[in-house]
This record gives structure tokens, C-alpha cells and sequence, in this order.
């Protein structure tokens, strides 16, 4: 994806679901669930911001420039857009979280 003059990519991990699990005090998969894939405006921002990579980067942007740039991103590209890149995202990284029992 491009924001600005630069191209990112979202990647995700387990350490870095943690993250977003302890920065807004709910599972993954139950913010998904409870709001069908569908996630609020502050959630969208902490997903992408713990995730965001320069491409070809082995290392994250830092949380509040990642946040500004989440924003940034949301108005630029429109909710749906913004919402799929983290749910694909995190099916592409996490796919244990989609295992069948």
C-alpha cells in the first residue's frame, strides 16, 4: 500500500497481536466476531499502527508516526479500504486463528 511518497505493508504476528490485544483489552478474533470483521475507528488505528512496516523493512514504524499514518491512510482510501487491508492482513499472517476444530 501507499501512503504518501512511500509504500508499507502490514504484517502480523502473534507477538504483535498481543500488542493489539493488550492495548485495547479484547481478543482478535472476539472484536471481530462481534462486529462482523468490522472494527471502530480507534481499533482500525491500533491494529494498523502495531502492524505497519516500511515494505521490504524488517522493522516496524514507530507506534504514533504508524497512527498518524493509519489516519492518514483511512481518509485518504475510505473505510472499507482501510478495514480490508488489516482483515486480510490478518488472514495472511495468522491463519491459525481460521483453522477449522
Amino acid at each position: 500500500m501507499k501512503i504518501g511518497t512511500k509504500k508499507y505493508e502490514l504484517k502480523y504476528s502473534i507477538q504483535r497481536i498481543n500488542m493489539i490485544e493488550a492495548a485495547t483489552g479484547v481478543p482478535v478474533m472476539a472484536s471481530m466476531q462481534k462486529n462482523g470483521g468490522m472494527l471502530g475507528i480507534a481499533e482500525y488505528e491500533t491494529y494498523f499502527a502495531y502492524a505497519l512496516k516500511e515494505e521490504g523493512s524488517d522493522t516496524f514504524v514507530p507506534f504514533k508516526e504508524a497512527r498518524e499514518l493509519a489516519e492518514k491512510y483511512l481518509v485518504e482510501r475510505g473505510y472499507a479500504e482501510a478495514i480490508t487491508e488489516v482483515i486480510e492482513a490478518i488472514e495472511r499472517d495468522c491463519p491459525f486463528f481460521f483453522q477449522a476444530g
